[in-house]
């Protein structure tokens, strides 16, 4: 199956052929009655009318894509225009020459929108069709030019079809490197997305249930407090949610009336009525927001609290300001994860920003700031960043300038080694010959020797640069000069009447060493250059020789040949550019529509794992909250819901990518028991390998759970080494009972004193 790029190359030959084979028409229809007889010129007409209307019907049909059948036709069509020449008398004329010019397109266009078999059938087909026309119109005795003129068609087409198998060879290689490129960087923005999604789960539990659990768990709520069971439904609810797919879009402002009808504080809301977004945005703004306002509530002991929410869809704001006591952002441990991660890090995923005033005994002010990519900052509360990308786009954005610029190259190089291999042809082969055959009819030999030496010098030198993977650079502008110094010293030097004949070695050869230095930069380049050894030749004609309508237009017939078919190629290298961006674009777009499915189906299977997960443990303690069947001030329910709050910390901890992921993990299941009072001491020895996230809650269960019940001191050891890893804990608090260990290579132990208890969790790989 081809790739993006070599797609879009095959859909690409088929229009250039197209436009070949109409931009000649002029030139090749304008010749045409240029050199009929007077009394064949009616005749002349209405041939060149047939030709010019089948020339842009065939156009059309390639544009259409419509398969290669009508090629055979195009064949038919083309040889029976040669047939004409009897009824035109085009051979005694010598006006056969923009009939071959029809033909040489055609065999060189065939090539481009048909496979090998039959591009190159017909390019013989069409040739040896037209020599045995002329062959049989006596061209041979009236002027052999004529025929051998035609016979130029054939090795035109071979090497068209060189060119383009080289260049599709390219497209393909870069189909290749853009896919591995694109697809390795998919998957790393996939495994970023699904670990993005999976903080934003942990912070979202972190925000409603942990914190709910927490403050049972550590005796601060009463049975008659008002806004436990709302908020013990409404973690149950975000838990369900969690567990399912989320909708496109959200009104904030439904949002926020929502959390703040929970909090339980005085609000002094103001904002728009209605304020929708995509839903992750939507989302993060309002658990920010909500994060800020249990913060008010559990900490600053202030009762009220002022929201002002500003902007529009495209951009805005939400403060958040209450009159508490205040505390010192510095200051706040590094296992608590509410503003560091629940307000800034959320928000910094959202595309947006936060900003946290606060001191103590001065209140505190939150500010939240978010506006749409390439939006103006809204407010001194917008993001600092000047418009950073974020999100899917600026994980894509290095690598697309890599690979479209590793495209462009490799298309430019596979272009420029097509047009050697045809320049090389040109020269060495034809243009060789040519001179060797004529050498003894010029006036200074030697001045043409030099001349061919310049050119084939330039040659030898592209060949050397594209093994070295360089261009011409700076030399540029002298090798041109040296190129059109040598066709002029050609010119000078060659005996009068012979420019543009059979003998004329330099009318062709200089466009193709012109071409390989200019063909990197713009079509222009190109083209200036062709018209400028075009005009050399014409001078020489005009000025030296004397021109005749014949000589003129025979000129204009070889000029069509030599400057229209490296000026194609020149078109060719120019679109190549836009053909490889075009692809790594595509081709981008498949690819982040992958990861964005993949990163999609991962998450919602992981949301569904993890309800599945806490359905055993924390959905039942808040069902019982919430209705009522579980009291908070019973030791047992605190007991359950610190155990439980220890449980979901030490989740928290696990997606932080810590470089010591056990340690990490034990400090914040520490943090609980911090919490109560309980001095705890954290001691750990040796290094060890990183144990399997199964085998890490198996190693810290027991601590975890002696840690949550300690009355007021405890001792947690970590002792590892390259074969094993254990963690001990001795704790005040009163016998456990832990279950067994799920992962293989895990054995817990445990003996309970008078006033202590003592377990290990140790683990052999």
């Amino acid at each position: 199956m081809a790739g993006e790029a070599e797609g879009l190359l095959v859909r690409f030959g088929r229009t250039y052929a197209a436009a070949v084979r109409l931009a000649t028409l002029v030139p090749i229809c304008a010749i045409a009655p240029f050199r009929a007889p007077a009394e064949h010129l009616a005749s002349t007409l209405v041939v060149v009318v047939v030709a010019a209307a089948w020339t842009c019907g065939f156009a059309w049909w390639l544009r259409a894509g419509r398969g290669s059948a009508l090629v055979a036709v195009d064949v038919a069509v083309l040889v029976g225009l040669f047939g004409t020449i009897f009824w035109t008398d085009a051979v005694d004329a010598k006006n056969t020459g923009w009939l071959r010019l029809l033909v040489i397109f055609a065999c060189a266009t065939y090539q481009w929108h048909t496979s090998w078999l039959v591009g190159l059938t017909a390019a013989t087909v069409s040739t040896g069709g037209a020599v045995a026309l002329l062959t049989a119109a006596g061209a041979w005795e009236v002027d052999a030019s004529l025929a051998t003129g035609t016979m130029y068609a054939l090795p035109g087409a071979v090497f068209a079809r060189a060119a383009w198998i080289l260049v599709r060879r390219a497209a393909r290689q870069s189909d290749q490197i853009a896919e591995q490129a694109l697809r390795a960087r998919g998957e790393a923005l996939l495994a970023a997305g699904v670990r993005a999604e999976e903080r934003e789960q942990v912070n979202s539990l972190h925000d409603t249930a942990a914190t709910t659990l927490l403050m049972v768990g550590l005796g601060q709520v009463r049975s008659d407090a008002g806004w436990l069971a709302p908020q013990a439904r409404r973690d149950l609810a975000r838990l369900r949610t969690v567990s399912g797919r989320a909708p496109e879009e959200a009104d904030l402002v439904d949002l926020l009336r929502a959390d703040l009808a929970l909090t339980h504080l005085t609000v002094d809301f103001d904002g728009p009525e209605r304020l929708r977004l995509p839903y992750p945005v939507a989302r993060a703004i309002t658990d920010a927001a909500g994060e800020a306002f249990t913060n008010v509530r559990r900490h600053s002991g202030a009762t009220e609290v002022t929201v002002r929410l500003g902007g529009d869809a495209r951009a805005l704001h939400l403060d958040i300001a209450d009159r508490g006591k205040g505390f010192a952002p510095h200051d706040v441990p590094g296992t608590r994860r509410g503003v560091r991660e629940s307000i800034r890090a959320r928000m910094e995923r959202a595309g947006g920003t936060a900003t946290i005033t606060s001191a103590v005994g001065e209140g505190t002010r939150v500010r939240l700031g978010w506006r749409a990519e390439g939006e103006a900052p809204v407010g001194d509360g917008a993001a600092r960043d000047g418009g950073a990308k974020r999100g899917p786009a600026a994980g894509w954005a290095g690598v697309n300038d890599a690979v479209e610029k590793s495209a462009r190259t490799r298309l430019g190089r596979g272009m420029r080694i097509a047009t050697l291999v045809v320049a090389m042809a040109c020269v060495f082969g034809v243009a060789l010959a040519t001179l060797v055959a004529n050498l003894p009819t010029y006036q200074t030999p030697l001045a043409q020797i030099g001349a061919f030496a310049v050119l084939g010098v330039v040659l030898i030198a592209e060949a050397v640069l594209l093994v070295r993977g360089r261009s011409w650079g700076r030399w540029r502008v002298p090798v041109i000069a040296a190129v059109l110094a040598a066709s002029m010293l050609a010119y000078v030097t060659m005996p009068d009447g012979r420019t543009s004949t059979g003998e004329d070695w330099m009318f062709a050869a200089a466009t193709w060493p012109g071409l390989v230095v200019v063909l990197d930069r713009p079509l222009r380049a190109a083209a200036l250059f062709l018209l400028s050894h075009e005009l050399t030749a014409l001078f020489h004609l005009v000025v030296l020789e004397g021109a005749t309508p014949v000589t003129l237009a025979r000129f204009a017939t070889g000029s069509v040949t030599v400057a229209g078919f490296p000026l194609c190629l020149a078109v060719v290298a120019s679109a190549l550019h836009r053909v490889g961006t075009t692809a790594v674009a595509a081709r981008r777009e498949l690819e982040q529509v992958r990861v964005a499915e993949a990163v999609a189906a991962q998450t919602h299977d992981r949301r569904q794992a993890r309800f599945a997960e806490l359905s055993a443990t924390t959905v039942p303690l808040l069902d019982g909250l919430a209705d009522g069947s579980l009291r908070p001030e019973d030791p047992l329910v605190q007991r359950r819901c610190a155990i439980e709050a220890a449980r979901m910390r030490r989740l928290f901890a696990e997606s932080d990518g810590a470089a010591n992921p056990l340690l990490h993990e034990l400090r914040h299941c520490i943090d609980v028991a911090d919490r109560k009072g309980v001095v705890v001491e954290l001691d750990s020895r040796g290094q060890w390998p990183t144990p399997p996230v199964a085998v890490r809650r198996d190693l810290t269960d027991a601590a975890l759970v002696a840690l949550a019940t300690a009355t007021s001191r405890a001792r947690v050891t970590v002792v590892g080494s390259a074969a094993s890893v254990s963690v001990s804990v001795v704790a005040d608090c009163d016998e456990i009972d832990v279950s067994a260990p799920a992962a293989r290579g895990v054995r817990v132990e445990a003996l309970t004193g008078a006033d202590a208890v003592w377990m290990e969790a140790h683990w052999e790989p």
